[in-house]
């Protein structure tokens, strides 16, 4: 088990809130479920990985601060004509987060001394760190393909990309990380 905390998180109000998210997230947005997703680029790439949850018609994502902020300004280019508010707010949470070989899970629990970075948990979950989504890295690449994009849900921003290769083929590589605490695309 590991345990990892966030002081943000960006929180989407208003009557479209949970509309525009879904729209553009890869995983469907849950009430009350923590849940993870993507947001990914028009091409398919992943922008981002994050933990999400549904509170009474408001939508909070979390991640590490400075993620928070590149998400809180690509949501917003995407935001014409829509009804909702976005604000980085401080919130504390403390996630429990399971791994096991075919899926990944996530509580929230209210305290724990033994707190594991972000950048830890991307390595030791194999998630995609910021490093090497600059080499630009598609979800079909990412073990927990199930767990972040949700092929029922319709369509989402890099949709057509990320089903193209589900159901007509498999990707070439996959994200691992090695020894050194590092992560390579390895080739399948």
């Amino acid at each position: 088990m590991n345990i990892i905390k966030s002081q943000e998180c960006l929180k989407f109000t208003g009557k479209d809130a949970l509309s525009f998210v879904d729209s553009l997230i890869s995983n469907t947005v849950k009430t009350d479920k923590l849940f993870f997703s993507y947001l990914l680029a028009p091409d398919g790439k992943i922008i981002n990985w994050f933990i999400c949850e549904t509170i009474n018609n408001e939508f909070y994502i979390y991640q590490e601060a400075e993620n928070l902020k590149n998400l809180h300004q690509i949501f917003n280019k995407y935001k014409i004509r829509i009804k909702c508010e976005l604000e980085v707010i401080n919130k504390e949470k403390i996630f429990s987060l399971e791994i096991s070989n075919d899926s990944i899970s996530i509580n929230e629990i209210f305290e724990s001394s033994e707190i594991t970075s972000w950048t830890d948990f991307e390595l030791i979950a194999e998630l995609p760190s910021k490093k090497i989504l600059e080499n630009g890295l598609i979800p079909n690449e990412v073990s927990w393909l199930d767990s972040f994009v949700d092929y029922d849900k319709g369509c989402f921003m890099g949709q057509e990309q990320t089903s193209r290769i589900k159901f007509r083929g498999r990707p070439r590589r996959l994200l691992k990380t090695v020894s050194d605490r590092t992560q390579v695309l390895e080739k399948i």
